[in-house]
Order: C-alpha cells, then sequence, then structure tokens
C-alpha cells in the first residue's frame, strides 16, 4: 500500500501543522500492533444473552426427538396427575370441617336441616363414584379377554390365571379392603383411579355404598359422606375383587363372578415393572 498517499496526507494537514506527525501517523495507519490498530466492536442485539454468556454454534438447542418428546410429555402428565391428586384431597378435607362444623352448630342449636353437600362436592370439583363406573366396566371386559379368551364355556385353570392376574393392569378394578393392620381400611371398597408402587388411589362412593354392612345405616361420617379419592396402601392389606364369568353374560339372571384376593405388599411394584416380574410359589409368612 502507499504510505505517501496524497488524499490521507492532504486531510491530515487539516488537523496538524507538524510534518513529522503526519508522517508519524500514516506510518502506523495499518499498523496491527500500532495505536491505530483496526478494531471491530459489536454489540448483541435481538435474542437475550442467557447469564451474560454467550453460546457456541455447537452448544446450541436442537429440535427435540420423537423419543425425549414423548418422555418430556409423560413427566408433565405425571406431574399434573399428582397436583391434581393433592388438590382433590385438601378440597376433600375443607369440605369434611365445613361439615364438622356445621354438625357441631346443629347441636348447639337443637336444629337438624340438611346440609348442601351436593353444591359442595361441585364447586370443589370433587369426583364421584358414578362418574368411573364406564371405566369400571371397560376393565371386566379387559379382565375377560385376558383370563378367558376361548369362547367355549370350559374354564381355564389357575396355573393359566394366576400369572395373568399378577402382570394385569388394575386401573377401572373394583377393589375391596379385606384385611388391613389398619382397622378403619376395612371394608373399604372403590374403583382404581392410580395404581402407584406402594399405594392404590380409589374412587369410593358415598354413603351407604361407602362400606358392604352400611346399608341399614343411617349416620354416616363426614369421609363416608363426600366420598371421592382414598390413599390405600398395599402393604399390609388383603385387597379382593369379582371378575364376571364371560358365559353368563347377555342372561336376565345375575351375573356369575369369580372372586380373587391380592396380598398388597406382594404387588408394591409399578404397574409396568409388575409385568416383567416372576412370582414365585413360596410360603408367606408376613401377609398382615
Amino acid at each position: 500500500m502507499n504510505r505517501n498517499n496524497v488524499l490521507e496526507r492532504h486531510l491530515l494537514t487539516r488537523c496538524y501543522s507538524s510534518e513529522a506527525r503526519i508522517e508519524e501517523l500514516l506510518s502506523t495507519r495499518y499498523s496491527i500492533t500500532g495505536d491505530q490498530r483496526p478494531s471491530l466492536l459489536l454489540m448483541p442485539t435481538g435474542q437475550d444473552v442467557e447469564n451474560n454468556k454467550t453460546k457456541a454454534l455447537l452448544h446450541q438447542e436442537r429440535p427435540k426427538t420423537s423419543d425425549e418428546a414423548h418422555k418430556t410429555k409423560k413427566y408433565n402428565t405425571r406431574i399434573e396427575l399428582k397436583n391434581y391428586i393433592k388438590n382433590t384431597l385438601n378440597n376433600q378435607q375443607k369440605v369434611i370441617k365445613k361439615i364438622q362444623a356445621y354438625n357441631r352448630l346443629s347441636k348447639q342449636n337443637g336444629k337438624k336441616k340438611p346440609f348442601p353437600i351436593l353444591k359442595l362436592l361441585e364447586h370443589y370439583s370433587i369426583p364421584m363414584y358414578e362418574e368411573f363406573i364406564p371405566i369400571s366396566n371397560l376393565w371386566q371386559d379387559y379382565m375377560q379377554n385376558l383370563l378367558f379368551p376361548s369362547a367355549n364355556n370350559k374354564l381355564p385353570s389357575l396355573i393359566s390365571i394366576l400369572p395373568k392376574l399378577s402382570s394385569a393392569d388394575y386401573h377401572g378394578c373394583l377393589l375391596t379392603v379385606l384385611k388391613s393392620t389398619n382397622r378403619l381400611l376395612v371394608g373399604v371398597r372403590g374403583i382404581v383411579v392410580w395404581d402407584t408402587q406402594h399405594s392404590f388411589i380409589l374412587c369410593v362412593p358415598r354413603t351407604k355404598d361407602s362400606k358392604e354392612w352400611n346399608e341399614n345405616k343411617e349416620d354416616f361420617t363426614p369421609s363416608e359422606q363426600i366420598g371421592g379419592l382414598k390413599i390405600i396402601p398395599k402393604k399390609g392389606c388383603l385387597f379382593g375383587f369379582d371378575v364376571i364369568l364371560p358365559s353368563n353374560e347377555g342372561e336376565e339372571d345375575e351375573d356369575e363372578c369369580m372372586g380373587f384376593t391380592v396380598i398388597g405388599s406382594r404387588f408394591e411394584f409399578r404397574s409396568v415393572d409388575r409385568s416383567g416380574k416372576k412370582f414365585k410359589n413360596h410360603n408367606v409368612d408376613d401377609i398382615l
């Protein structure tokens, strides 16, 4: 490059009167290490810089694959279900406290007016047992196809039925607590809403249908009046359920059922993990 550029020298003479200063500026004009080394300053525009750190091109976020999107969706669904169950249980406690307060006032005033429990159940969005009956009917069809695949009336042997029961899905099953270390849980029945690793979350019926021996009962506890969700631990409980035999479907007589008993402590697995587990036949000393 020509250091004696006439145009640059002419412009510098407008600013400096010393010829030595002009020569110095021209000599360092295109130097990399001089005072006038060229530089380019860039400012971020558009996207915000997260945590004052720029991301390299190789570390930019890539679009999620179908497997990652499925895992994220499954995780979010599980979180939403947990939040729904937690909020529902809290709302049930609120309704129970309102019923208890109403009962105390009724005893003091000596007035017995019907408590508007249905309005409160609708206001707090408490799930009703009747809403899950169609799911229970679907579960009966599922178990009939699983346990009795043959079209004839001959029932399969228990040796072939028991392995299928251990790997079956119990969402929608109508369970009844037959025995329990907690006496308050004996007789509780309801439809399985969620089969967790250590508990069954049931939607239990209200009043007379809450337990088998409540048919002739008139006074019910606040918990029996609202029904809703109930968490039953698997450990220390024996559960019973019935499967309608397919041979008697469509008849006017009452359907014939086959009853089964589930040891809760042996079902302390997730439904997905239980399907691949092999249960061995051995003596059980710690049923309850």
